[in-house]
Parts: C-alpha cells; structure tokens; sequence
C-alpha cells in the first residue's frame, strides 16, 4: 500500500471542494447501482449477526447507502450515516439518519448499533489503522467495500471518469451547485483535486487476497473472515466481512 495523501483527508482542504467531490462520487455510486453485487453478501451478514441496524464510517454524502437502502433485501434495515466531516445529505430515505457530530472511525467507540461498514473508504487508513479498526469493531461487524483494485485497468478508468467524465457529467450531478460548474468549466480546479484523489486512491488500495488476510489477521480466530470479489469485470466490488461467531 503506497502511503499517498488524498486531498480531502487534509483538514485545511477547502469545504467546499470536499463538499464536491464527495457529491460527484456518491451521485455516480448511487445513479449506477455500484454497490448492487454485494446487496445479498450486507444482507446475509445482517442475519447471521441478527440485526436490522447497520452503521457507516465515512459516508461522504451517503449515496452507496442512499442505493442500498431502498433494496428490497434491505429495505427493514435502519441505517445511521457518520463521518469525520460531517455533510449530510438530502432526500434520504426514512429509516436512514445522519449522526450531526463528526466521529472518529478509529475510535475505540462510535455511535449507532449494528455492524459497521465501510464503502470505498477503507482505503484512506494505514494498516496499522485498519487492523485496529477491526480490532475496536469486531464484536459488532465490519463490513469492508471497495471498488478499486490497484491494477492498470483500474487505474485508467478512474482517470476517464474524473476529467472526460466530470466534463460530461457536472451538470447533473445532484444536488445541483452553480460552484460545481464554476469550477469545473471556467476554473477547473475538480478536473485536478478530484482525479488527484481518485488516482491516490487506487495506489491506496490493498488486492483483494492482501484486504482479506489483513482483516482476518487483525480479526482472530473468534470471528469469521469470509470475502471475494463480486460483480462483473468491468466493475468489481471488493468485500470482506469480519463478523462475530453466535452460538
């Protein structure tokens, strides 16, 4: 794992331009059913673990779970959205709620009840972060998603979607913003931030085998480690579920 900066992960990185990005990526995760392949995969988990509560650590702007929570396999599940730089945003479904204050994925405590997920977002710890966020959160349930592989493939299609695909897309990107346009037509300052990111992120991410064996590493032999790779070749989601063992 190449130990690169993602510019939103900065503190002093501008609001606005976080605000963005996080609405460009969870607008295409969302209008795309990116997340679909693992919809039966979260579901079995929820009943092995026997909850209907699921909580997300770095939900940007909720558009993986904005999609999955109008699934018919997940439409009982209360969803509690969370993020270090909290964004909420609109038109959420009723059994989905932002969590106002910012939370701290690493700590030993964060709020709502249910396994906890991540989409995408795994990426953005060390290792040694993410071992220790499985240990802290284990006895819940970590659910581990990503989309990335750090292949060529990868790597040219996150590319294509962050410059020729903001151009074409930026207009309907929703919510609507005015900035949006401003600076991605006439200062096209997210045709730079947001392929910078994308690109960190997939130099970022672990091969799927490596993500497994760290989980399961970080886990123990008390839990349950299973994972693969789901969805077509041209979009592949990478999961790994950590769950506690019930009798």
């Amino acid at each position: 794992m190449a130990h690169w900066i993602e510019l939103e992960d900065l503190p002093g990185f501008p609001p606005l331009l976080r605000r963005m990005q996080v609405e460009f990526i969870g607008w295409l995760v969302e209008r795309f059913g990116v997340y679909r392949p693992v919809v039966p995969h979260i579901a079995a988990a929820l009943q092995q673990v026997r909850s209907e509560e699921l909580t997300d650590l770095g939900s940007g702007q909720g558009g993986p779970i904005r999609y999955l929570a109008v699934q018919p396999a997940l439409a009982a599940v209360h969803f509690t959205l969370t993020d270090r730089y909290p964004s909420p945003g609109t038109d959420l479904p009723p059994h989905v709620r932002w969590h106002p204050e910012a939370v701290d994925a690493l700590a030993a405590h964060v709020p709502g009840k249910g396994p906890v997920s991540l989409f995408n977002t795994f990426h953005h710890f060390t290792p040694d972060q993410q071992e220790r966020l499985v240990r802290q959160q284990a006895h819940r349930g970590v659910l581990v998603h990503e989309v990335l592989q750090p292949n060529f493939l990868v790597f040219l299609k996150i590319l294509f979607t962050t410059t020729v695909g903001q151009v074409l897309l930026a207009p309907f990107v929703r919510p609507f913003r005015w900035e949006r346009l401003l600076f991605t037509y006439v200062l096209p300052v997210n045709l730079i931030t947001i392929p910078w990111d994308g690109l960190v992120s997939v130099l970022r991410t672990d091969r799927p085998a490596a993500l497994l064996e760290r989980v399961r590493e970080a886990a123990g032999p008390s839990f349950e480690v299973r994972g693969g790779v789901a969805g077509p070749w041209w979009a592949p989601v990478t999961w790994v579920h950590c769950l506690p063992v019930r009798p």
